[in-house]
């Protein structure tokens, strides 16, 4: 990417900062650690992290490079030392060891580092959202089964009383852009509600058999469920 694409991409009040020797830097990084492109990715998707202005850009595009490092299965000192190759080359020219006593444990615990590792890990759990989805309805569908055993649906029941109930004392704000729509709330609702059913009537030894009728209806814009308790 030349200089002028790089300034497009990054916040107004940066831009005057993006000069050659970055765009040479990235690159360098690039090729260096053989990212494929993962590098350059990473610096694009987490750019928000310099709209307050309080790092530099050349500081930021380094702890990008050493967050893909350390998240591609180097420790704190392989990710420190490969993230800055020249500072170790110049210490040990001078007769001293490649890094400062605890540099990469500082370094991987400063405030910079640790944003970008924030927002870098929040991709990953997007990207496989959906295999949580088919968790849920894999257990939904052994907890509705009658070939599966009381004590099974029990459990299937409790985990999902326990990951669909909503927070109580921890608020998760998170600007990702997402937001559920009225059916998903309505569907989690209505899951909650028979697993919950469930539970109750394994412990009280009734017939969980009697909480299985279950019938699906659908209209043009929404999805809803009807859960039917037939009479003992």
């Amino acid at each position: 990417m030349t200089v002028e694409e790089w300034q497009k991409i990054f916040p107004k009040n940066r831009r005057s900062t993006i000069n050659q020797e970055l765009v040479d830097i990235i690159e360098d990084a690039e090729k260096r650690g053989d990212f494929d492109g993962y590098l350059e990715s990473n610096v694009i998707s987490f750019r928000s992290v310099l709209q307050d202005g309080r790092y530099k850009v050349s500081d930021y595009v380094k702890a990008v490079e050493y967050c893909c490092y350390y998240l591609n299965g180097d420790d704190q000192v392989e990710a420190f030392t490969k993230a800055f190759p020249d500072k170790v080359k110049r210490r040990i020219l001078e007769g001293k060891s490649a890094y400062a006593t605890g540099a990469p444990a500082m370094y991987h615990r400063g405030q910079l580092v640790q944003k970008i590792l924030g927002q870098m890990q929040i991709p990953t759990r997007m990207l496989h959202h959906h295999k949580l989805d088919d968790a849920i309805m894999t257990q939904y569908s052994l907890m509705m089964s009658n070939k599966t055993s009381d004590r099974i649906k029990m459990e299937c029941a409790s985990s999902l009383m326990a990951f669909l109930k909503e927070p109580e004392d921890q608020k998760v704000e998170l600007e990702i852009g997402i937001k559920k729509d009225e059916s998903a709330k309505a569907l989690e609702a209505k899951l909650l509600e028979l697993a919950d059913a469930q539970v109750k009537a394994f412990e009280n030894g009734g017939d969980i058999v009697q909480l299985q009728k279950i019938s699906y209806s659908e209209e043009p814009d929404e999805e809803t469920i009807d859960v039917e308790v037939e009479d003992k």
